[in-house]
């Protein structure tokens, strides 16, 4: 975990070790040294899950962070590509299912910068408070 003061900073000028709540990275493979430069900022306190959409099992790595959830999502599904962010899209759907209902729910999403805009709009549209950045 990198030290308070040497934490990144948020694209709302906060540090990423401040937050608490559940936490979301998502984006494809290009996105990953990103996404474990965040994951390792972050505070134990914070529930971290990152989604990583891939071409392919050959592009699958590993992320260094402290209890976070790391999945995965393979393009490929009986042999042909999906469109790119079909699985990205379906698995932070899913997240946000989870971790954004309830009372006062807390929760972050990061999406990386090629992310489709379609994706940015439902995850916007799905979290009661808007936090993606």
């Amino acid at each position: 975990m990198t030290t308070d003061a040497t934490s990144p900073r948020r694209p709302d000028g906060g540090r990423w070790c401040d937050l608490e709540g559940a936490v979301l990275l998502g984006g494809d493979v290009r996105n990953v040294v990103e996404m474990q430069r965040i994951a390792a900022a972050l505070s134990p306190a914070a529930h971290v899950t990152v989604l990583v959409e891939v071409n392919d099992v050959r592009e699958v790595g590993t992320i260094e962070a402290d209890a976070a959830r790391v999945t995965w999502l393979d393009r490929t599904l009986d042999g042909e590509l999906r469109p790119r962010g079909e699985r990205l899209a379906q698995a932070i759907h899913a997240w946000c299912a989870e971790w954004a209902c309830g009372e006062a729910p807390v929760c972050t999403v990061w999406l990386g910068a090629r992310t489709p805009a379609r994706i940015v709009r439902m995850t916007r549209a799905l979290l009661p408070e808007a936090r993606v950045s």
